[in-house]
């Protein structure tokens, strides 16, 4: 595949493996004058050399295997060791662009496809592959040639779910999770109060719980006549499109921090679905507008419809 001629290139790069190896190699330096010098902050320095060691892995790990090769005909894409594909156009139903920022006002811009076989996959992108992005969205909408590739998404079965990405962020979460039991460890042997580790680890703990919950529980199912919602084991309910009175989507951004002193305050973004139905009960769904941008507007869509 990569002795073929393509269009277009959409990788990594070197950029992030390049920083990320400096910060390893600084890190690393800093930890062994620590152990050297026999420095308390020991410590810190290898906990900053696991995390550096972490990011530099998967700059590695994504610079080798994400891909997407793109020609005339169709495009490859791969994402991980031995799942890399040519897809034709004609094979790909529909494309789209999603975007949003995330909680921490980092803006996250999704290339997203699903194929007739009724699989949806996608990638991240950034600004500088823009018009790689363009001219595959361009080619796919040329090659469609049926009914089904052009008609009016109104009927179909949509379903958003806490799976998409779940598992990366809990993994993340356990990683955090595993640095704080391995630094609480280190101070109590050092003499600090156990009781003072406790926050943090039972904070942590929290939010694996949640991200299990999500992972296991979220789901936003979108039907023909109305939609089932559910955010947790007792939550979830099937509503008719009919009986919604309002609904609406919303971007709520939220400050956090102090501003004495010299402290500043970061704006973090949320968003949600906010609808009523004939009892008057207002529910508020948050979902990740990033990756659902386009599920969320057909469902508030097919809402509006059904109230004309």
């Amino acid at each position: 595949m990569e002795d073929k001629k393509w269009e277009h290139r959409i990788t990594s790069g070197l950029t992030g493996v390049i920083l990320s190896f400096i910060l390893l190699a600084a890190f690393g330096g800093l930890a062994i004058w620590f152990r050297v010098s026999q420095n308390d902050a020991i410590i810190i320095g290898r906990i900053l050399v696991i995390f550096a060691a972490l990011a530099f892995s998967l700059a590695l790990y994504r610079a080798i295997f994400f891909k997407v090769l793109i020609d005339k005909n169709g495009f490859f894409y791969q994402t991980a060791p031995g799942n890399g594909r040519y897809y034709n156009y004609h094979e790909i139903r529909r494309m789209w662009i999603s975007s949003g920022k995330e909680a921490t006002a980092q803006e996250m811009t999704y290339c997203n496809f699903e194929t007739k076989g009724g699989r949806i996959l996608r990638f991240f992108f950034m600004g500088i592959n823009s018009d790689a992005v363009d001219y595959l969205i361009e080619r796919v909408e040329a090659a469609k040639t049926d009914d089904i590739g052009k008609a009016k998404e109104t009927d179909n079965e949509i379903i958003i779910s806490g799976k998409v990405q779940g598992g990366q962020r809990l993994a993340v979460v356990v990683f955090i999770f595993a640095i704080l039991l391995l630094l609480t460890d280190s101070l109590v042997k050092q003499g600090l109060p156990p009781i003072t580790a406790i926050l943090p680890i039972v904070m942590a703990a929290v939010s694996i719980v949640m991200m299990v919950f999500h992972n296991l529980f979220y789901k936003i199912q979108i039907q023909k006549d109305g939609f089932y919602c559910r955010t947790n084991p007792f939550d979830g309910k099937y509503y008719k499109y009919s009986n919604i009175t309002k609904c609406k989507l919303i971007e709520e951004r939220k400050k956090f921090g102090s501003v004495r002193g010299s402290g500043t305050r970061e704006t973090r973004y949320f968003y949600f679905l906010v609808f009523a139905d004939t009892t008057n009960k207002t529910r508020r769904i948050l979902y990740n507008k990033a990756l659902f941008e386009r599920e969320m507007n057909i469902l508030l869509s097919r809402i509006e419809q059904a109230q004309r």
